[in-house]
């Protein structure tokens, strides 16, 4: 399945249209959602030239200038602009622009639309109301009779609606406003609106960047996991919008939120298909190269050698060559062997998982290597890992028996291994003082099949391939550290999610 036909199959009820510019094949695609967008037909095929013509002379130079910030900073950038659609429609469009990079040059340009026409009219007709309605905030009939107006008004809305005063303090919400939260507007008013909703997945830099703005008495627009009174989360799509009296002086702010969570997680879940899509293709590019390059080498040393036996009439030399067939075979098998493991690795992902005492299995493992290198560890009696137990025991194996094989001739051969855990992750590092790595030479190659470093006799580049692969089945990692002629350090990352 290619990648128009991913987005073709893309639920058609996301509120999220996608895009993406590929300049190596000089192609634009747009999903199902973008194209009801801008009101084209399901066969509507964009290029180039015909994409421009939705923009007027200002959007299209607003649209410019966000690629162009977003190729400069190198970071998601956001920004609003109109379209006219293919139906002569004027609509609003918020967009998140990002620019993906290899070797330093731009290789593609995507990112998403958003319809916002109807939330744009709403903002600028609560505007009016608050302009023509303003709240004075002393208790006083007027300010009865104005909170019921813009009650009125904001009554019908799904959206929240909360009013605050130049301080941030709230003075009116609406009803969708106090069941989106679970609170009373008792319970609301004077406080500051985030005094409940913050929590632990709460992003700070959301927050920050609202208290900036409440500050500079600025327009800001956020989507950030926000909580209830329960402490139950959901993302919230949150404008705010300074309201401003004659004088010029801030007197309030409207914030209009919208409960995103499931375009959220529809977006998340779009995300996460996208990169195991392109994962699995990367993946089975370097299944099919691997194939394609060691079965052929060694079908082609076999003909060869096949060849001259059958080519030569002297018996004796035809014996000499049964020697490099037989070792040509040999190798064939193993490399159809080594296929075979990494398939049925991938096929094992449902292998029963068991728990495992880490220390028993480090020591267990490591007594047969104590005359050949000093392993001192930090493991706690009571650590116990979730794992396969087959793949753990060919993990450790590996990393212990590698961190001999690849020992400094000018010190005597030592590994530490320790614990940590951070972000739902136990990590186990192993830390020699070996030949060490060049990362930066050899970043390519690290965990690559058949990549080995030092030129070693017994190194066929094959360990480190198969652990990287047991990591990942077991929802797990690897990582290295290296320098070269001082030692590296493999650490492993256990998903305790």
């Amino acid at each position: 399945m290619n990648k128009q036909e991913i987005y073709n199959k893309t639920d058609s009820t996301l509120e999220i249209g996608i895009w993406d510019i590929n300049l190596k094949n000089n192609t634009v695609l747009w999903d199902t959602k973008t194209k009801d967008i801008f009101e084209v037909p399901e066969d509507f095929v964009p290029d180039f030239k015909n994409s421009l013509f939705f923009f007027n002379r200002k959007n299209l130079i607003q649209f410019k200038t966000l690629i162009q910030k977003a190729i400069e900073n190198r970071i998601p950038i956001y920004g609003k602009f109109q379209i006219i659609t293919a139906k002569k429609t004027i609509k609003h469009l918020e967009c998140i622009c990002q620019v993906e990079f290899i070797a330093n040059n731009i290789h593609r340009i995507y990112g998403t639309f958003k319809d916002i026409t109807i939330e744009q009219e709403r903002i600028i007709a609560l505007e009016y109301t608050a302009e023509k309605f303003p709240l004075i905030f002393p208790s006083t009939n007027d300010t009865i009779e104005n909170l019921n107006l813009l009650s009125l008004v904001a009554s019908e809305t799904t959206d929240s609606i909360i009013i605050t005063d130049s301080e941030g303090k709230a003075i009116w919400a609406n009803q969708a406003y106090m069941t989106l939260t679970d609170l009373t507007l008792e319970e609301i008013i004077g406080q500051e609106p985030n005094y409940t909703s913050i929590g632990l997945k709460t992003n700070r830099e959301k927050i920050k960047k609202i208290q900036k703005a409440l500050k500079n008495k600025e327009e800001t627009k956020v989507v950030f996991q926000n909580y209830n009174k329960q402490k139950e989360k959901y993302w919230l799509e949150l404008n705010i919008t300074p309201v401003f009296d004659k004088d010029g002086n801030c007197s309030k702010f409207i914030a209009i939120g919208r409960d995103v969570t499931a375009t959220k997680e529809k977006e998340i879940e779009l995300k996460h298909l996208l990169e195991v899509t392109s994962q699995q293709n990367n993946k089975l590019l370097d299944f099919a190269h691997i194939v394609s390059h060691n079965i052929r080498s060694h079908a082609s040393n076999l003909a060869m050698v096949v060849d001259v036996i059958e080519h030569t009439d002297d018996a004796i030399e035809k014996l000499s060559f049964i020697d490099m067939f037989k070792e040509g075979t040999e190798k064939l098998s193993e490399t159809i062997e080594n296929l075979n493991e990494m398939i049925t690795i991938k096929k094992n992902v449902n292998l029963k998982k068991t728990i495992i005492n880490l220390k028993t299995e480090i020591e267990k493992l490591s007594e047969p290597l104590k005359n050949q290198i000093a392993i001192t560890h930090t493991i706690s009696d009571d650590l116990t890992l979730n794992v396969i137990q087959a793949y753990l025991d060919n993990i450790l194996q590996n990393l212990l028996s590698n961190a001999i094989k690849y020992k400094s001739p000018n010190r005597v051969p030592q590994l530490e291994i320790s614990h940590e855990t951070k972000d739902g992750f136990h990590i186990i590092s192993f830390k020699d003082n070996g030949l060490g790595i060049n990362i930066e030479r050899n970043k390519r190659k690290l965990f690559g099949m058949y990549k080995t470093f030092h030129g070693n006799e017994d190194a066929k580049g094959i360990g480190l391939f198969i652990v990287k692969n047991q990591m990942e089945v077991m929802k797990g990692k690897i990582e290295v550290e290296s320098e070269e002629g001082l030692g590296s350090t493999f650490k492993l990352y256990f998903n305790e999610k």
